[in-house]
């Protein structure tokens, strides 16, 4: 699939339906956290694999929307895993995680590399009426959240009018 420029695009936005599959975050801190919360909100059985977790997560592991692992990665965590995230901030642990998990056909996420990932997580808007997502093919997620939150701010203003 090529963009309007002619560019070929590596990562084709579509929705997926992950409502009881197993997904695995490694990684407690906020893009872990970021991370889990999408899946879980679409409905994935969520198991994140951290020595510890931010507030905001420790939250939704005590209410039993996320089964947190504490402790360190190890390849037995991917087993059975429909979908693997790799989210911490050590590049070398989130290759190894992309490395086992893709072994074992895991579709892989790794945070710190759009090379080792099939999967990326667009920037989402939801409301009522739509659920827009914002991708920058793997190159610019904080420009990707921009994007997003600039249209909210045209929906808002909309909503106004």
């Amino acid at each position: 699939m090529t963009t309007e420029s002619g560019a070929t695009m590596r990562f084709l936005p579509l929705g997926l339906d992950i409502r009881g599959k197993i997904c695995l975050v490694v990684g407690g801190g906020s893009v872990g956290t970021r991370k889990a919360m999408t899946l879980a909100r679409a409905g994935a059985t969520v198991t994140v694999v951290s020595p510890v977790v931010t507030a905001e997560l420790a939250e939704q592991i005590r209410a039993g929307r996320i089964r947190w692992v504490e402790g360190q990665f190890r390849d037995e965590h991917v087993h059975g895993v429909f979908l693997a995230v790799a989210a911490t901030d050590d590049e070398a642990l989130n290759a190894t995680v992309a490395r086992a998990a893709g072994e074992l056909g895991a579709l892989v996420c790794d945070s710190s590399s759009a090379e080792r990932s099939q999967v990326i997580f667009g920037a989402v808007l939801e409301s009522d009426e739509a659920t827009i997502a914002v991708f920058t093919d793997g190159r610019n997620p904080a420009q990707a959240r921009r994007t997003r939150d600039r249209i909210a701010g045209f929906i808002a203003a909309e909503r106004k009018v």
